[in-house]
Order: structure tokens, then C-alpha cells, then sequence
């Protein structure tokens, strides 16, 4: 039970994390003048590229430890000390977890409340590709900006949804693998 709540507190804290920094750029976004479209979604690139990622790893990472010391100080056979099985579950549940409720929630904002947002990603993504090609690909893509059923794809749709979601479970199954590997029948 104390390893239920271990894991349920970290992805609780994980899941906070994620939703002030989706909504501080969101609010930095919405009431500061001097960042437009390109800058929203470069920060929005950088944010779950260069923060998340390690974010999400060091909080299975640290999980996992405080676990594997906890049964190794109580253990008193070997057969007692963390498996791989255990690290893997927790480390995997603890961004799981984390991760669905992050995603539902900004899911929710985007095809609700954040509409108006959701066009600026669009806008600063088309822009980011225009400013990084040649004039004319450039050219093409201010054509098909004015193309209506572009401009109208849904980017939080739930096909879009859960092909995200599919990365995301690749990459926690690969984290908890490699920590759970590291840390199982460890003592210290």
C-alpha cells in the first residue's frame, strides 16, 4: 500500500507540473504582446522536448529509488529486494498515470475553451515551416494556408489523441525498462 501511494503522489505531482507549465506559456501566451504564433509553438516544442522528457524520467527514476531503498532497508533475504517486474510497474505507472490526466485535461482545453489557441499553434507551426525553407516551398505553403480544410484539421482529435498517446506509452515503457533493469535486487 505504501508503494500505491508512493507512485500515486508522484504522478499527482508530475501531472501539477505539467498542467502550470501548459498554462503558464498558455497565460504568458494570451496576455503578452511580444510573443506571437512562431514563438507560442516553438516554446510549446521546447517545453515537451526539453523539460518534459527528462521531467517525466527523472520522477520514474526517483519513484523507482525511493521504492527499491525502502525494501532493500526492510528486506532480510534477497528474494525481498525489488524485481524488475515491481521497478518496471511503478516506473511505468507513475507516468501513466501522470501523462493520461495531463493529456485528457489539455485535450479537454484545446477542443473546448482553447480553440483560438489551438489556431496559433497551427499558424506558428505553418510559420516555423515557412521560415526554414526556400522561398518557394515557402510559397506553397502560404497557398495551402488559404485552403480551408487545412486550416480546419482538428489537431487535438482523438485520432491525433491517441497516436500521441501511443508515443508517450513507447517512451514510459522504454524509461521504466532501462531504471527498472538498473534498480531491481539492489541494495544499499
Amino acid at each position: 500500500m505504501d508503494t500505491l501511494n508512493k507512485v500515486l503522489r508522484s504522478a499527482f505531482i508530475l501531472t501539477a507540473i505539467v498542467l502550470i507549465l501548459f498554462f503558464g506559456l498558455y497565460i504568458a501566451y494570451s496576455t503578452n504582446g511580444t510573443i506571437d504564433a512562431k514563438d507560442y509553438y516553438k516554446y510549446t516544442m521546447l517545453i515537451c522536448c526539453f523539460i518534459l522528457v527528462p521531467l517525466f524520467a527523472t520522477f520514474s527514476f526517483f519513484t523507482m529509488l525511493n521504492v527499491s531503498k525502502a525494501k532493500a532497508k526492510n528486506a532480510t533475504t534477497y528474494e525481498e529486494l525489488m524485481t524488475f517486474k515491481e521497478g518496471f510497474k511503478i516506473g511505468f505507472y507513475t507516468m501513466f498515470i501522470a501523462g493520461i490526466i495531463s493529456l485528457a485535461v489539455i485535450f479537454i482545453f484545446f477542443n473546448t475553451s482553447g480553440e483560438w489557441a489551438q489556431e496559433a499553434l497551427k499558424n506558428g507551426i505553418l510559420e516555423t515551416f515557412m521560415g526554414n525553407m526556400d522561398p518557394e516551398m515557402a510559397a506553397e505553403i502560404e497557398k495551402s494556408r488559404k485552403q480551408p480544410e487545412i486550416m480546419n484539421i482538428n489537431l487535438f482529435s482523438f485520432k491525433h489523441y491517441f497516436g500521441l498517446l501511443s508515443m508517450f506509452l513507447s517512451f514510459y515503457m522504454g524509461v521504466s525498462a532501462i531504471f527498472a533493469q538498473f534498480l531491481k535486487k539492489r541494495t544499499y
